[in-house]
């Protein structure tokens, strides 16, 4: 399945429906959105972004009795996994140990971090 690029309302949106523990209508993703992301966004305008996400397979609309609901099709983690991968592989020319360097350098690695990647190599 290809994963599409998002916007940033749209990662927002879908953002706030992968934070959901159930699937959502449409005002648990406008109370979300506005709480959490600090927007005044209206109904219809979250609306536009939830068919854009349908129509890029992200979601699908489905209707429960009289309840329309968005089932996710594509897991924050996958989407979150070719974020990642797009970065390294343009910025870093596919090395993850150059991009994890890059953090160390810019100090964005903490002692801990770095421990924490060690144990988990030792796990191996």
């Amino acid at each position: 399945m290809k994963i599409e690029k998002l916007t940033e309302s749209e990662e927002l949106v879908m953002k706030s429906i992968w934070d959901c523990r159930k699937e959502p209508v449409l005002s648990d993703v406008v109370d979300r959105v506005n709480g959490f992301y600090g927007k005044d966004w209206k109904p219809q305008t979250v609306s536009t972004f939830l068919a854009k996400l349908v129509r890029k397979n992200y979601l699908r609309l489905q209707r429960n009795g009289k309840i329309y609901t968005y089932k996710i099709l594509i897991s924050e983690g996958a989407y979150r996994q070719k974020l990642y991968k797009h970065h390294v592989s343009f910025w870093h020319q596919n090395s993850m140990s150059n991009f994890v360097m890059e953090m160390f350098d810019n100090g964005d690695l903490t002692k801990e971090d770095l421990e924490g990647l060690k144990a988990k190599i030792d796990e191996l």
